[in-house]
């Protein structure tokens, strides 16, 4: 006889949840005309689905990984000197990226172009510091039902920034195909530490 704890069923209703948004995704990416995201209109059912299966698989995600917290020992105490800073700092810079992008954008607008700010060196800042994030708490929460509906959720973030590529190359055409040409999807390492070292280079007045 199987036993489900809470724990258990939690997991299960995450994982569920997850996997069937993974997969409208999917069928986004491979079928067109089919689209779940970016949702044709605020109150439609792809809408409603998306936003319902994504926030759900986020809030079941962080709810399990409060619930099994050190189920499973993996790692020791030095856990934390990487999950807390990767989770925070993850977390501050998805934040950040609302404000860069705007809302209307952040909620399928189309409100222009953003190329400045965090948008210099990804594609997509948020989904990169949001994976980044449930890395952090994956490791934080030292769990393997933890690690499991972050990869669930991190398989969400990469197939959400693949099946915008082609919406936005429809909305901003030759401009968004340029921006592609010289910014990573993910994060430009390189161009990121050459910013930070230029930052910190004295200012040079003119004699």
């Amino acid at each position: 006889m199987i036993v489900f704890d809470y724990t258990s069923v939690v997991f299960a209703a995450g994982l569920i949840v997850g996997l069937t948004l993974d997969s409208l995704l999917l069928r986004t990416l491979l079928a067109p005309p089919f689209r779940i995201w970016p949702t044709p209109a605020p109150g439609s059912w792809q809408s409603l689905t998306f936003w319902g299966l994504f926030r759900g698989g986020m809030v079941l995600t962080f709810v399990v990984a409060v619930l099994d917290w050190n189920a499973t020992p993996l790692l020791d105490w030095t856990r934390f000197i990487v999950g807390v800073p990767l989770g925070l700092g993850g977390l501050f810079i998805t934040v950040c990226g609302y404000f860069n992008l705007g809302l209307g954008n952040t909620y399928c607008g189309s409100d222009g172009l953003v190329s400045h700010g965090l948008y210099r060196f990804s594609r997509n800042p948020q989904y990169t510091a949001s994976i980044v994030g449930l890395i952090g708490l994956s490791i934080g929460a030292n769990s393997i039902l933890t690690i499991v509906l972050s990869c669930v959720m991190i398989g969400a973030y990469v197939l959400m920034s693949l099946v915008e590529e082609d919406w936005l190359k429809q909305h901003y055409g030759t401009s968004y195909r340029e921006y592609c040409e010289r910014t990573a999807r993910f994060l430009d390492v390189q161009g990121l530490i050459l910013a930070i070292v230029d930052r910190k280079k004295p200012s040079r007045q003119a004699g």
